[in-house]
């Protein structure tokens, strides 16, 4: 044949290939999210600090101011001169504070006006020098100010908008004001203070490190104190509902996307006036320090990729130059007719090929061997249980099957399945399911332990062999080598299964009375029980030759059988087996008593006429030898015969009784104004008194009696009603001996007597 393409080859210098990029790709994908991991959390730290000294920075200046503001209210001139009139001799006092108040407006500082206002006394002093204030700058003072609910406050105002007349410079469009309400320690404030600095002085103190970063200050009303774009001073955070929505501590750091794009949003809020100081930085720029670390990644991994190329293909060749020379015996080696059809494959599929070729005529002829085998061992157990093989052809089977042949003892197992009842087989099934636990056996028991098992009349049969010098482990040993079997067949099956064991003996060729004795022990369950292991050795042979049929116990069973008491039946039922229970004797003694019982049940068929649909097809005696314990004897003989008969039996009795109170029914109705009586009427039908009346009692719920008198005292009410006959005539209709009687059973019934009766209806009518 002529060689072909090596297509395995290049699978293998692909293998190869994937094998060494895979790992470097996964590395470098690695240790470039790696590193930009770090850059990035080593950016969002930088961001937070930054904030927090944009916070310090910014919160200096503010306390600065109002430290210095707040020393100067204290101060006792200004203290005194808040409570004086302006006027002449007062002057002298204001022009000595001019240079605390110039002084406080220092470059550091960025304060721009000073405004001190007395309310009480209707003066103002601010760069411009002491005025009066009207009214109208009394009341707005007032408004915007000492309404505000801290006692010092700082406050955000557009110029045009602020209250209090100042010399500020108007350097931007919205000043911050400090506002302090005075005196500090009086509870009447009459006086205020408001220091005016530029909201822009602020914003040059946020340096701006990237041209995309945001940086800006809000006060608790989410108005923009100061920010990095100063067109925005003053103006209402737009995306404050959903930042600060995530702003839960004094500090922190998330991401947010703001109007479809990605941001880090660091922040740091302000114990001491409630701001709070926000920077924004698009997360694309914040990566862009990342990039040089790909491309240096990138480059390390196409340096190495190509050197795993080289080195993938260049090993190739090395490693698959044997399969080459396997490919090309496989090609020469096998002839022409063989090879024919496979021109098409790889070298691996055909080398494949033909390996499968040898190894699939190898696995036949074992199959057929091991079949052969299998089959032969089975047909050797069987001839062996049978008692046809002699004893030089046991020794020449021993040697040829490769069985043990030395052991203390052998020890027969019978084995059967408990009923199919209460399971959820089939009859049809026991065949494969002994089969089946056949097999299971083959595989639980080792070829040095145990004979092939096989199956006979529903028996299965194995053969145990042990090496024990003491009886006392021997018997150990057999009692858990049967639990064993028992467990493993109900983990698997869900059977309940009985193990009969045989006596132990020491040469095959006495296996045909070992097998009798484990059949004889089986047949003892009819005591045991369902899932017995009995041993042959512990059966009381002392059994009683004669067993006394329960005559007694039987005919109280059949007389209930007869009235249909089904309650009265299985008790009988079950007093019979308890006494055959309690006696010794030998099974076929308890199978003849079975026999026997069975034969007058279909006896006492044939008396009462009763026919079971099926039964004639049933072999109900064949069937009693298959049943093996006492348990599945009395559901047989309850199911199959006893309940049947029972309900044909009710069902030809409640045919009859409604027949009879039909009867009885229809001659009260037609002669209830004669002599009637139970007596008069059992004689009429010819049935007993007493039997009449039960059944009348239980059809209708009530006595003949009390029946007879309800139907007389319904006419009787028909005659009061519709007729003028007296009460003493209709008495005498309804055969009472007097009046005086009459009326007390219909006053009885009634609660009234017959005369108010007849009044009562006449009158409706």
């Amino acid at each position: 044949m002529k060689i072909r393409t090596f297509k395995h080859f290049y699978k293998l210098v692909t293998l190869l290939i994937i094998l060494g990029t895979v790992p470097v790709i996964i590395v470098g994908i690695f240790s470039y999210w790696k590193s930009s991991q770090v850059i990035e959390d080593h950016s969002a730290q930088e961001k937070i600090q930054n904030v927090y000294q944009i916070q310090t920075n910014v919160e200096q200046v503010l306390k600065n101011i109002d430290h210095s503001v707040t020393y100067f209210l204290n101060s006792p001139q200004t203290k005194e001169i808040i409570r004086y009139p302006l006027s002449a001799d007062n002057f002298k006092k204001y022009h000595d504070i001019r240079p605390e108040l110039n002084h406080l407006q220092t470059v550091d500082t960025g304060i721009e006006d000073i405004v001190l206002v007395s309310l009480k006394n209707d003066w103002l002093i601010n760069n411009n020098g002491l005025t009066y204030i009207d009214e109208e700058e009394k009341e707005a003072i007032l408004s915007n100010y000492m309404n505000l609910p801290e006692s010092s406050t700082w406050i955000q105002e557009e110029y045009e908008e602020i209250s209090l007349n100042n010399d500020a410079k108007k350097s931007c469009s919205h000043y911050i004001s400090l506002v302090k309400k005075l005196p500090f320690t009086s509870a009447k404030k009459t006086a205020v203070a408001s220091v005016l600095v530029p909201s822009c002085s602020l914003t040059k103190i946020m340096e701006k490190k990237v041209d995309s970063e945001i940086y800006m200050i809000l006060d608790s009303n989410n108005q923009i104190i100061a920010h990095s774009d100063s067109d925005e001073i003053g103006e209402t955070f737009k995306n404050s509902q959903e930042i600060l929505a995530d702003i839960n501590q004094e500090a922190g750091q998330f991401n947010r996307s703001i109007d479809g794009i990605d941001y880090k949003v660091t922040y740091q809020t302000s114990r001491y006036n409630h701001w709070s100081y926000l920077s924004l930085i698009k997360m694309s720029d914040l990566n862009k320090q990342s990039s040089s670390i790909g491309w240096l990644t990138f480059l390390v991994c196409s340096v190495l990729l190509i050197l795993s190329l080289i080195i993938s293909f260049i090993g190739s060749q090395r490693i698959y130059q044997p399969i080459r020379k396997l490919h090309k015996l496989a090609s020469d080696k096998f002839s022409t007719k063989d090879n024919q059809g496979y021109s098409h494959k790889n070298e691996f599929e055909l080398i494949e090929t033909h390996i499968e070729q040898l190894l699939d005529k190898n696995v036949e002829l074992e199959g057929r061997l091991q079949s052969q085998v299998t089959q032969l061992k089975q047909f050797f157990m069987i001839r062996l249980l049978q008692g046809k093989v002699h004893k030089q052809e046991i020794t020449n089977k021993l040697v040829s099957y490769n069985y043990p042949k030395s052991w203390k003892h052998l020890t027969l197992f019978t084995l059967e399945i408990d009923g199919l009842d209460q399971t959820k087989y089939k009859e049809s099934d026991q065949d494969l399911l002994l089969f089946a636990i056949n097999n299971m056996i083959e595989d639980l028991f080792p070829t040095d332990q145990c004979f092939t098992p096989v199956v006979i009349n529903h028996t299965l049969v194995m053969i145990l062999l042990d090496h024990f010098d003491s009886m006392e482990e021997y018997t150990h040993y057999m009692n858990e080598q049967a639990q064993l079997i028992q467990t493993e067949i109900k983990a698997v099956f869900d059977l309940p299964v009985s193990i009969g064991i045989s006596h132990p003996f020491q040469s095959l060729s006495t296996a045909k009375e070992a097998f009798k004795e484990g059949k004889e022990a089986l047949k003892y369950r009819f005591k045991s029980g369902a899932e017995s292991i009995i041993f042959f050795e512990n059966i009381n042979q002392n059994y009683q030759l004669t067993t006394p049929f329960p005559t007694v116990i039987k005919n109280h069973l059949f007389d209930a059988i007869k009235v249909a008491d089904r309650e009265k039946a299985e008790q009988e039922f079950d007093r019979f087996f308890q006494v055959l229970s309690q006696k010794n004797f030998h099974h076929n003694h308890f199978y003849i008593i079975m026999t026997r019982l069975l034969y007058e049940l279909i006896e006492l068929m044939q008396i009462l006429g009763i026919q079971i649909k099926g039964l004639d097809e049933r072999e109900f005696f064949t069937e009693i030898e298959h049943l093996g314990t006492l348990k599945e004897v009395k559901r047989w003989f309850k199911q199959q015969i006893i309940y049947p008969l029972i309900d044909k039996v009710e069902e030809r009795t409640e045919s009859e009784n409604k027949s009879l109170s039909d009867k009885i029914i229809h001659i009260i109705h037609h002669e209830f104004d004669t002599d009637i009586s139970l007596d008069s009427i059992a004689t009429r039908l010819h049935y007993n008194p007493n039997y009449l009346s039960s059944i009348f009692q239980k059809e209708m719920n009530v006595s003949f009696s009390e029946y007879l008198i309800m139907y007389r005292i319904n006419m009787a009410k028909q005659w009061l009603v519709n007729t003028d006959i007296s009460v003493k005539d209709i008495a005498t209709k309804l055969h009472y001996n007097n009046s005086q009687n009459f009326i007390r059973s219909f006053r009885k019934m009634e609660g009234i007597t017959p005369g108010k009766y007849r009044s009562q209806h006449k009158q409706a009518i």
